[in-house]
């Protein structure tokens, strides 16, 4: 069983704070320019336009900054696949009920709580325990990769809304190599149930500017991510930096990038990186 806070405890901590206030920044700016009718344009988050995807962004900051009350969801006692749909549940109650929230006002109420939800993080002692991230693994999570997470979901939203109104998108390594990095620890699950001996070595590439090189090895128990040591792996998988992020949260299949990923080695080893999920969702 692979654990949550086993897995964060593989690498150095990510602190994304301080990257927070400027992303944050670059989409009230984004959305305070929109036209009336750019907030209904859809987006690749099924049944949700621009507006709705403001309107979750803007229920994820309510719920930072409410009570984190112990919970199953909060330490990870819940399976996958049941917090998963909870979630999802949840995220549709709240934007069904919040349509009627006026774009120019929606995006006060955003500025509003960004500094307000800073602030809190800001506070937290980040080796703490925080709400588990259950695609690390199983059982509670700390604060670091907490937020490293809801940077993650900040971050592809506002993607998402960029992709729907066809602006560029945050590729530039400052905006999207901590997403990678923070996406790396979903490997160690997501090879879970693959049998290889004592210290096979798998490298997971992504070719980009904010791309880079990870490393996972087969330990006693399980597999870990260890820091790259730049020594070739049995097996190697290259992804690009403009399609694993929507792989891996479920925007597109494997069988639709398939041509563009490289594995070099032993494919079965290859493939579960290809297929990881760092994302809360009931498509596997």
């Amino acid at each position: 069983m692979v654990r949550s806070w086993d897995v964060a405890g593989d690498l150095p901590p990510i602190d994304v704070r301080p990257l927070l206030p400027g992303e944050r920044a670059k989409l009230l700016g984004l959305l305070g320019s929109l036209k009336s009718s750019d907030w209904s344009r859809p987006t690749v988050c099924p049944g949700w336009n621009v507006h709705d995807v403001a309107l979750h962004l803007f229920g994820n900051d309510i719920g930072r900054l409410g009570r984190l009350a112990s919970s199953e969801a909060r330490s990870g006692r819940l399976d996958f696949l049941a917090l998963a749909d909870l979630i999802e549940q949840s995220n549709e109650d709240w934007v069904r009920t919040t349509r009627r929230i006026p774009h120019p006002l929606l995006v006060e109420f955003l500025a509003f709580t960004g500094p307000r939800v800073d602030a809190a993080f800001a506070q937290l002692d980040m080796g703490a325990e925080g709400v588990a991230v259950a695609w690390t693994g199983t059982g509670p999570s700390p604060y670091w990769l907490d937020i490293a997470r809801e940077y993650t979901e900040r971050w592809a939203h506002h993607q998402h809304i960029r992709q729907a109104l066809g602006k560029p998108e945050l590729l530039g390594r400052r905006w999207l190599h901590p997403v990678l990095a923070a996406f790396m620890r979903a490997l160690p699950l997501a090879y879970e149930s693959i049998p290889a001996p004592f210290d096979t070595r798998v490298a997971v590439a992504v070719d980009g500017p904010a791309g880079g090189r990870w490393l996972l090895r087969r330990g006693d128990e399980r597999w870990c991510l260890i820091p790259d040591d730049g020594r070739p792996a049995g097996t190697e998988v290259r992804l690009g930096q403009d399609f694993v992020w929507r792989l891996w949260t479920r925007l597109v299949t494997v069988e639709e990038v398939e041509a563009s990923i490289a594995i070099s080695g032993d494919e079965n080893l290859g493939i579960p990186a290809a297929r990881a999920v760092a994302v809360m969702t009931t498509k596997l």
